[in-house]
């Protein structure tokens, strides 16, 4: 596909990199030239001067052909008028990063009016994961699938785990099939286990079970003392997804409470929140941290837009014997690094969003066989896990799963069936309808019959 990038931030530039991985032809477009030649000089895309707005400047970035225009820049409403003026000039597609919610409530609107194919707000994506992971305390990190029946979750294998040293076809007994490990990280080696893997203290897994039974999964895995529920959640920083995270929190009868700086901020979130407690404050002040009880926190959330801020609370709350800290990061670089030897949960904005693009753009790339409805990078983007909902375009419909040969390094982690979870053994058939979570390796799963081996 020919797919233009307006916006070269962290954003941009992130989606930029990926959508070469996936064989995209790219274009970006920013008003700073020289982030556009450092882009144009680092990876293959061609660069454009400019405003995204600006129809000679679409015109130079040959708008007339592309398939899809990303709209990624700070404001708003410059990504809207860049995707309606790239639409009315040719474009196929067009997709607007917006963070103002009510703009998020107008997509039928905008869709049917100024031809956006989608609205995406990574403030609120990124609220939506880290509830997720406060939901399920003892993992790493959560991901969803099939409207919330089927989660899997990241855990750090111990020598006291019930997981250590056990052999992978020993599980079914072990939890009364209940579970699929998916994926494994060991040191920096990546693995989908079959039968013979035996699991080894040290490792990072990926559990696929029911959201209903994932929780005390996980605790009896990690060993954990994790057994209550995080009831009073402190947030440093009072950023828009501060703002959501607290509206879902509250939702979920927790206490919250939200530390930022600016007066003028703390007022804003004070009028918006039903219950939420604002402190106006510095968090880089840990006596003052300490005065408003963040060590007595069951769970400890860093939203600044300072890495250093984040990682230095999140360790003094470690230290404090926090249950749960999750630490926002926005250097790749950093992230990487910290991923080395942080057990909690690490959050980077542009890599969830970016995630929920690539998504899109493989669906709407592959339409030969059942729908993508979900993609989700694991271990740094060397494991995929994708969700499709099967119909009759899908290959082995009706046949067991036993009978039916995949590829290398192909794993299906759940089946979800009119509403219910279902172990995927080989005696399972495959259905029209199902909803089937595909892991692999190495590999970019672009449609639901590419996993299968046809030949």
């Amino acid at each position: 596909m020919n797919i233009i990038i307006v916006g070269a931030g962290r954003l941009g530039c992130r989606l930029a990199a990926g959508l070469l991985d996936e064989g995209h032809n790219i274009t970006v477009i920013d008003r700073n030239e020289s982030i556009v030649k450092k882009l144009a000089e680092n990876l293959d895309v061609q660069g454009v001067v400019g405003s995204g707005a600006i129809r000679e400047v679409l015109d130079n970035a040959e708008v007339k052909r592309a398939d899809l225009l990303i709209a990624t820049t700070a404001s708003d409403e410059n990504n809207i008028l860049s995707c309606f003026i790239a639409r009315r000039m040719g474009a196929r597609h067009t997709i607007a990063r917006v963070r103002n919610p009510e703009y998020t409530k107008q997509i039928g609107f905008m869709r049917s009016e100024l031809g956006i194919s989608m609205l995406i707000n990574p403030d609120f994506s990124a609220a939506l994961e880290i509830c997720r992971n406060i939901q399920f305390p003892s993992a790493i990190h959560v991901e969803t699938f099939a409207n919330g029946l089927v989660d899997i979750a990241e855990v750090k294998i111990r020598e006291e785990s019930v997981l250590a040293n056990l052999k992978i076809s020993n599980l079914p007994q072990k939890f009364k099939n209940k579970i699929v490990i998916c994926a494994v990280s060991r040191g920096e080696d990546v693995f989908i286990p079959n039968g013979d893997f035996t699991i080894l203290p040290g490792d990072n897994v990926y559990i696929t079970s029911s959201h209903k039974h994932l929780g005390a999964v996980v605790r009896e895995i990690r060993a954990s003392k994790m057994n209550k529920s995080l009831k009073d959640i402190m947030i440093i920083g009072g950023s828009k997804i501060a703002f959501y995270l607290a509206a879902l929190l509250e939702e979920q009868n927790k206490n919250v409470i939200i530390v930022e700086k600016s007066p003028e901020r703390c007022e804003e979130l004070s009028d918006k929140l039903d219950s939420s407690t604002i402190i106006c404050g510095d968090a880089s002040d840990y006596d003052f941290l300490y005065e408003e009880g963040a060590g007595k926190m069951d769970a400890v959330v860093t939203l600044t837009e300072s890495d250093e801020i984040n990682i230095l609370v999140s360790l003094y709350s470690t230290k404090a014997q926090v249950l749960k800290t999750i630490t926002k990061v926005n250097s790749t670089a950093l992230l990487k690094l910290l991923d080395d030897f942080n057990n909690d949960t690490l959050i980077n904005v542009a890599e969830i969003t970016g995630d929920v693009i690539i998504q899109y753009i493989r669906a709407k790339a592959n339409v030969n066989s059942g729908e993508m409805k979900s993609l989700y990078k694991l271990f740094d983007g060397r494991v995929e896990a994708a969700e499709f909902i099967l119909d009759e375009r899908t290959k082995h419909i009706g046949d067991s799963l036993f009978d039916i040969k995949f590829k290398k390094d192909i794993l299906i982690a759940s089946i979800s069936r009119k509403g219910r979870f279902i172990i995927p053994n080989g005696d399972v058939t495959l259905e029209i309808g199902d909803r089937i979570v595909v892991v692999s390796k190495g590999r970019k799963i672009e449609n639901v019959n590419s996993i299968f081996d046809l030949f």
